[in-house]
């Protein structure tokens, strides 16, 4: 007959032996704060005020960290709001005309009274002459990559710091001013370019910045400007 070995079954820690391993690791709770959090102290046992201020310091952080992290929604959201409001108007009142100086001008009256654009322009290549709008720039593309090529790989919406010939391009009449800006690229097919903003402050236009709607004006803003230009051709 084969014979079954069988365990003995682990033999529970001593109140004295958990003492004696705690007193010869004093640094446990620092290394395990997990377990301390999950202990429930009395308070009434002598001894063990540190352990439920320790308790009470975790707890008072982690609830300090689910607050802030709250209040960065809350505002996150806030933002959002708002930059959906301003987008909406600008689609609405590019959607008034099919004439495409008034759509530029258009396009300059949000970015200067919505989003507070200290500087801004509507730079477009390889344009007919005749072409006119408040913030309006059109110039050949092979010009272009020799004034800035580092502008002319840009795909995505860019935000951040430019070289200082890039800022001169972009912002011609105040680009010793500008220290940080966003490009957003214009790609149809019949029309390519950027919408830039400008400003002053350097952390204005961070690479962190949220850059969803911002691809979205460049969507709306460049279709209804490829629109104006193929009816002005008919």
């Amino acid at each position: 007959m084969s014979s079954k070995k069988t365990h003995a079954p682990e033999k529970a820690l001593s109140p004295k032996e958990v003492t004696a391993y705690l007193l010869e690791h004093r640094d446990f709770f620092e290394k395990h704060p997990a377990t301390l959090a999950a202990l429930d102290v009395p308070h009434k046992i002598l001894g063990t005020s540190s352990l439920i201020e320790r308790q009470v310091a975790q707890l008072r952080e982690h609830n300090e960290q689910l607050r802030r992290r709250i209040a960065e929604l809350l505002e996150n959201a806030r933002n959002n709001d708002q930059l959906f409001k301003k987008t909406r108007k600008l689609s609405l009142l590019l959607n008034e005309s099919v004439d495409f100086s008034e759509q530029v001008n258009k396009l300059k009256q949000v970015l200067a009274e919505d989003f507070n654009a200290e500087s801004y322009s509507l730079v477009l290549f390889d344009q007919p002459e005749g072409l006119e709008g408040d913030c309006l720039r059109t110039i050949d593309s092979e010009t272009a990559h020799e004034l800035a090529p580092g502008l002319m790989n840009i795909e995505q919406v860019f935000c951040g710091h430019l070289r200082e010939n890039e800022y001169q391009f972009l912002f011609p009449k105040d680009h010793k001013k500008i220290r940080s800006a966003i490009l957003i690229p214009i790609k149809q097919k019949n029309l390519h370019g950027f919408i830039a903003l400008g400003s002053e402050d350097e952390n204005r236009f961070h690479p962190k910045l949220g850059t969803l709607f911002a691809d979205y004006i460049g969507n709306i803003v460049g279709g209804s400007l490829a629109n104006a230009l193929t009816l002005s051709s008919l």
